[in-house]
């Protein structure tokens, strides 16, 4: 069943992902004003350093994905670790892995900001294989992992990326292939009924938190508190998740990044998720704009080893 109301974006201004920080002043030519000017000097190298670390690091367009190899990266034991993100302008993932430290190479795909776009991308047989031979010819061009092989896969996604996840997963024989999946304030489904969740679309997400459960794979979750119209809010979805797999909600009021407050975490095995308050669309971006703190780190601890 098509996700036809999700075509309409949660918010069309999601587009305009960067929010304007703030700047702290101070009058005059005081000390208090010096330490400001101080401070500031330091905040600007601080800068500048990033940013040459950021153009040391490796980037390929190609198609209407964006590859990133990390400043960090290295390939280990002849291979190299993947995750495929969808939805969210490809700087945004280039931070949240050199913050979060994960030695991986990252590629953004950008569809556009309707779910279709997404799941029909991926909805053809091959077509992630045909996606994972571009990502080698295009590693191939930035000499950072000469003769390495694919190892791990992750597929991520924020928003309406998360329909090439799960038309990603019901292709045949990938599934098996992909050892951590990484959901941003997603996913959505329809209603059947009146208020009542397509049971038939929540199929996939329950077979791979019991996979996840049983520890063969990674499968963690962030969500809003945005309301929907129409079709079921991801806390909907997610709620119908937890209660399908019998996993409970422990509350909480745990401050995370940006101002972000988490309501209530799940947890079991390798199966995690986090639900937060926000009702806006800053509230929707703050949860791909802090994977690395919210997701990430799950994947790091897993992928730490060989």
């Amino acid at each position: 069943m098509p996700l036809a109301p999700f075509r309409r974006c949660l918010f069309a201004a999601i587009a305009l992902l960067a929010i304007p920080g703030s700047t702290v002043s101070a009058r005059g030519d005081g000390p208090a004003a010096r330490s400001v000017a101080a401070q500031e000097a330091v905040v600007r190298a601080g800068d500048r350093a990033a940013e040459q670390a950021r153009r040391e690091a490796s980037r390929v367009k190609f198609g209407h994905a964006d590859l990133y190899v990390p400043t960090f990266f290295h390939p280990v034991g002849g291979t190299y670790d993947l995750v495929v993100h969808f939805h969210g302008i490809p700087s945004l993932q280039e931070d949240n892995f050199e913050r979060a430290h994960v030695n991986s190479i990252v590629v953004s795909v950008n569809l556009g900001l309707a779910s279709d776009a997404y799941s029909d991308a991926f909805r053809a047989p091959g077509s992630f294989d045909l996606l994972l031979r571009q990502t080698q010819r295009a590693l191939d061009q930035t000499a950072r992992a000469p003769g390495a092989t694919l190892g791990r896969i992750a597929l991520s996604a924020w928003s309406a990326g998360f329909a090439s996840v799960g038309a990603i997963l019901q292709q045949p024989g990938v599934a098996e292939r992909v050892d951590a999946v990484l959901l941003a304030d997603g996913p959505h489904t329809m209603y059947d009924a009146t208020h009542h969740v397509y049971q038939a679309g929540m199929e996939k997400w329950v077979r791979l938190a019991q996979s996840a459960m049983r520890g063969e794979t990674l499968f963690a979750l962030t969500h809003s508190s945005i309301q929907t119209v129409g079709y079921p809010s991801t806390t909907e979805t997610i709620g119908e998740l937890l209660r399908e797999t019998s996993v409970d909600k422990v509350p909480t009021q745990v401050a995370g990044p940006r101002g972000m407050r988490a309501i209530y975490e799940s947890h079991r095995g390798s199966f995690h998720v986090a639900g937060f308050e926000g009702q806006t669309a800053k509230d929707h971006i703050d949860h791909v704009k802090r994977m690395s703190e919210t997701l990430l780190p799950y994947l790091r601890e897993r992928w730490s080893t060989p």
